[in-house]
């Protein structure tokens, strides 16, 4: 046996012997506490191994998960940002339909003010 080997050797007997020691020192009721917060932690693991799986299939679900809803949201932005340009001549075009509606609204007004001038004049002024 090489000198490495037995240092190894040595030291898992040291181990060994510490663990037997610490065995019958300790009551069982200290062991039962002990075993009994293990089984605590391994149920925390299973619970959180089943949340992890619940996240995973929330994130990565092909119908419904949200990573495709991302890729839908980033789909309808691309698609408004090509159609920018046609909002922004929309927008100009409606502008301009509006001062011509004004336009027209006034020129209407003043036809009419003249109109009922007219007929005012016509009725009680005499020609």
């Amino acid at each position: 046996m090489t000198e490495s080997e037995i240092t190894q050797a040595l030291l898992m007997k040291e181990i060994l012997g510490e663990i037997k020691e610490l065995k019958s020192s300790m009551p069982n009721s200290e062991i039962k506490v002990i075993q009994s917060g293990m089984d605590d932690i391994r149920r925390e693991q299973r619970e959180m191994k089943d949340d992890i799986s619940d996240i995973k299939k929330k994130l990565l679900d092909p119908n419904d998960g949200v990573i495709v809803k991302v890729n839908k949201n980033t789909d309808f932005r691309l698609q408004e940002e090509d159609r920018y340009d046609e909002y922004v001549k929309f927008n100009v075009d409606m502008k301009e339909l509006k001062t011509w509606r004004n336009g027209v609204n006034r020129a209407l007004w003043i036809i009419f003010g003249a109109l009922i001038a007219v007929v005012v004049k016509l009725v009680f002024g005499g020609v």
